[in-house]
């Protein structure tokens, strides 16, 4: 039996209400409890005790909203390397592929034996969709076009890769009407009770609705992401939110930051925060444009949201509970729990800053920054080495233009 303590930490467990300096120990890769840990335990051979003192304890951190179909395109990042790499245990491809090519990226990169981090998915509904950097689907106009959308083939991958598809990821185009997306439309039939992300925001030679329009449609549970991007149609020429944002919010759609190049603004995010808006999920959009930055990882994307005042203990349940809950994983993610398997992240909350923070854009202080020490995956240890921010290499990427989102 393996025994590893996790002793002294300040444990945040958002999901149980739980803010305290204790213990969590794990037998066997499971959590088998949360509080101060039996001596006998502590002194038993072959017990690992790792030192978590000044240190914080949080149930495995889930990025919602990743690209990581290495291989698939050239547009994605390696598993491990926003995973675990970075203190992640969970990360969700944010519909990086259609259906025709979903099995073979799962064998290549969700199964494959190589992989640590646990990967689950939100697929595109297209059949043929594949996230690249010059956004061949679009360019070719296959993202748009209605024959390339097959509900049955959808609903048969669906029930094949119901394990590890959380949900839809729609890019809401449409073929002449602009308040109607055939492609949301067939992605929430198919779905039924699990999410469709949808992204918000614009794409070359192909037009989606408008954000009104997709506003109205979503259905609560859905999710949108880059909801905090500049320019998005969350804000009225008054400055206000607009009335369809308040209803969707009322409905339980959910806003979720997908921050990626130039979805996320500060600018924004105080506008509709300074409103009532709050994220509910805090997720990077990490690809190979913007793991160098400005994102550089999960653990900096929640280091801007402490920047703009929000209080820790929501913070983490932006990344943990609140993510586990989108995606229809509260039974078995984002929650310190005797019996789970032990999903586990461990951070340094650094308070000798001030920390400097970018959205790509504006440049924002932070009085503390979270630091990923490392993470249990299913009970297994993965270290964090130093990772890149804003405030130890600077601005690291090209200005994208305004006609570009990335």
């Amino acid at each position: 039996m393996a025994t590893l303590v996790l002793q002294g930490g300040r444990v945040i467990d958002p999901a149980s209400e739980t803010d305290e300096t204790t213990d969590v120990v794990v037998v066997d890769g499971r959590i088998a409890s949360v509080g101060p840990a039996d001596p006998e335990v502590l002194d038993a051979p072959g017990t690992e005790v790792r030192d978590c003192r000044g240190l914080l304890v949080t149930p495995g951190l889930i990025d919602l909203h990743v690209h990581v179909m290495a291989g698939l395109g050239d547009f994605c990042v390696e598993a491990d390397h926003v995973g675990v790499g970075m203190g992640v245990p969970t990360v969700v491809d944010g519909g990086t592929s259609g259906v025709a090519t979903f099995d073979i990226s799962r064998r290549a990169v969700i199964d494959h034996p190589a992989t640590r981090t646990n990967v689950l998915a939100f697929l595109d509904p297209n059949q043929l969709y594949l996230a690249t950097k010059d956004f061949i689907c679009h360019r070719l106009e296959i993202a748009g076009d209605l024959r390339n959308l097959d509900a049955g083939s959808l609903a048969d991958s669906l029930e094949r890769n119901d394990d590890v598809v959380v949900g839809a990821k729609v890019r809401a185009c449409h073929v002449g009407d602009p308040e109607h997306s055939p492609f949301l439309a067939a992605a929430q039939e198919v779905m039924g009770h699990r999410p469709v992300m949808v992204h918000l925001g614009r794409f070359p030679f192909t037009p989606v609705i408008t954000p009104t329009a997709l506003l109205r449609q979503l259905r609560g549970g859905d999710i949108v992401t880059h909801a905090f991007r500049g320019a998005g149609g969350m804000v009225g020429p008054d400055d206000k939110a607009v009335p369809e944002l308040r209803d969707a919010v009322d409905r339980g759609v959910v806003l979720d930051i997908g921050h990626s190049g130039t979805d996320f603004r500060f600018k924004e995010a105080r506008r509709l925060m300074d409103q009532g808006y709050l994220p509910d999920t805090a997720s990077t959009d990490i690809n190979v444009f913007t793991v160098e930055g400005p994102v550089f990882s999960l653990a900096e994307t929640l280091t801007k949201v402490l920047a703009l005042g929000v209080d820790l203990r929501d913070v983490v349940a932006m990344g943990t509970s609140n993510t586990a809950r989108a995606i229809g994983r509260s039974h078995e993610l984002g929650r310190l729990e005797p019996g789970r398997s032990a999903e586990v992240s461990v951070l340094r909350l650094r308070d000798d800053g001030p920390f400097p923070v970018s959205d790509g854009k504006e440049v924002v202080q932070a009085d503390r920054a979270l630091e990923p020490v490392g993470c249990l995956r299913a009970g297994t240890w993965h270290a964090t080495a130093r990772l890149p921010s804003f405030a130890t290499v600077g601005e690291t990427w090209e200005d994208p233009g305004e006609g570009m989102d990335w």
